[in-house]
């Protein structure tokens, strides 16, 4: 008796986890709102859709959060989420890939220095190329519906995001709102300013009351770059606020400047 229970207990903790990846959000969240995006190779990718709430559809938001996160992990993206239906905007809320970011892989090791040299950049390729296969799944969902498409990237996935377009321009948005963007390695945080100054899209870069250290070693400089390279639609906004203000905060700011871009 003993040696079948301790059989079903480890059956259990073993399946369990697969279970879970699939079915987790199914239990938790409203049918309406689960959308499967499959590949060539029947991999399966979850997106989270809420449509627009007013008469006329703005458009489509694509929201990603940080690296290594869910979309309803992130305090400020799971909340543009839920709110952007109610100025117009379809929302799709999508979970980066499952690669692995870590600092020691971001620069050469073992230095003492406080300016390590940063790895080579193909570190990134295959980050790049995860997130390239499923914005381009979703694309295929959300092209032909009618607006504009504008993106939401959070912290690391923002940088990630940049290299993404900088590869491949054709996957464009319309416009982009970053949230906390930044990349933990100092050469690729300050080349992030610069390919946020040069993009030829408008920008929105949000800083909140949270954010980290290396956001705020490059905010002054960001600006500054924008200025350099005529970025004339780079626009930059601390939230005063955190917490719960700090979302209404968020959701006037990136309301106002949507329509003042005419979106």
């Amino acid at each position: 008796m003993k040696r079948h229970f301790l059989i079903a207990f480890l059956l259990f903790f073993v399946t369990a986890p697969v279970l879970n990846a699939q079915d987790d959000l199914q239990r938790y969240l409203p049918e309406d709102q689960l959308h499967w995006l499959t590949d060539g190779d029947a991999a399966r990718f979850l997106v989270l859709k809420k449509e627009y709430l007013q008469a006329f559809e703005s458009g489509q938001m694509t929201l990603i959060p940080d690296w290594h996160y869910h979309p309803l992990q992130s305090f400020y993206v799971s909340y543009l989420y839920n709110v952007a239906p109610d100025f117009g905007w379809t929302t799709w809320a999508l979970t980066p890939p499952d690669n692995t970011i870590r600092t020691d892989n971001l620069q050469t090791p073992a230095t003492s220095t406080h300016f390590p040299q940063q790895a080579d950049d193909s570190v990134f390729e295959p980050l790049v190329a995860a997130l390239e296969n499923r914005i381009a799944l979703l694309q295929d969902e959300t092209l032909s519906r009618p607006g504009f498409a504008v993106w939401v990237v959070e912290g690391i996935t923002a940088d990630i995001t940049l290299r993404l377009l900088e590869k491949t321009p054709s996957m464009m948005p319309d416009a982009l709102v970053i949230v906390n963007a930044y990349i933990p390695q100092y050469h690729f945080n300050k080349a992030l300013s610069e390919r946020i100054a040069k993009s030829p899209l408008p920008i929105l870069d949000i800083r909140t009351a949270e954010s980290n250290h290396w956001l705020d070693a490059q905010w002054t400089l960001r600006k500054k770059l924008a200025t350099k390279y005529q970025h004339v639609s780079y626009r930059q906004r601390k939230l005063l606020s955190s917490g719960n203000s700090g979302r209404k905060e968020l959701r006037s700011t990136v309301k106002g400047w949507l329509e003042f871009h005419g979106y």
